[in-house]
C-alpha cells in the first residue's frame, strides 16, 4: 500500500479521536466530582462515632446521600468508559475495512450509535448528581437557618 492510499485511511480512523479527548476530559471532571463524596464520607463516619440522637441520624443520612451520589458517578463514569471503548472499536473497524475491504459499515455505525448513546446517558448521570448535591445542599442550609 502505497502512502497516498494511506493517508485518507488514517484520517477517516484518526478523527473519532477528537470524541474521544472530549470525553476524557469529562471522565476526568467526573473522576474528580467522586473524590468529594468519598472523602466527606471517611470524614463524617469520623464524626459519627462521636454524635448522639439527632446529629448522629442526621449524619446517617448525609452519607446515604453521598454513597447514592458515588454509585451514580460510578455509572457516569462507566458509561463515558464505555463511550470511550465504542468510538475506538469505530477507529479500528474503520481502519480494518478500509486496509482489508471488509464490509463493516453496519458494525461501524453501530458502535458510533452506541458510543454516542452511552455518552448522553452518562450526562444524564452526571447532570442527577449535580440534582442531588444541590438538593443536599438546599436541606443542610435549612437545617443550619432552624
Amino acid at each position: 500500500m502505497d502512502i497516498t492510499t494511506l493517508i485518507p485511511i488514517l484520517q477517516a480512523s484518526i478523527a473519532p479521536f477528537v470524541l474521544i479527548s472530549g470525553i476524557g476530559l469529562l471522565v476526568l471532571s467526573m473522576t474528580n466530582r467522586i473524590g468529594r463524596p468519598t472523602d466527606l464520607i471517611r470524614k463524617l463516619l469520623a464524626e459519627m462515632d462521636r454524635a448522639e440522637g439527632e446529629d448522629r441520624d442526621f449524619l446517617k443520612s448525609q452519607i446515604t446521600v453521598l454513597r447514592r451520589r458515588c454509585t451514580i458517578l460510578r455509572r457516569a463514569i462507566a458509561l463515558a468508559l464505555l463511550a470511550i471503548s465504542l468510538i475506538c472499536a469505530v477507529t479500528l473497524l474503520l481502519f480494518a475495512e478500509q486496509i482489508f475491504g471488509l464490509g463493516l459499515t453496519t458494525l461501524v455505525e453501530i458502535c458510533f450509535i452506541g458510543g454516542l448513546i452511552a455518552i448522553i446517558m452518562s450526562l444524564f448521570w452526571l447532570l442527577e448528581d449535580m440534582r442531588i448535591t444541590l438538593r443536599s445542599l438546599d436541606i443542610e442550609i435549612e437545617r443550619h437557618q432552624n
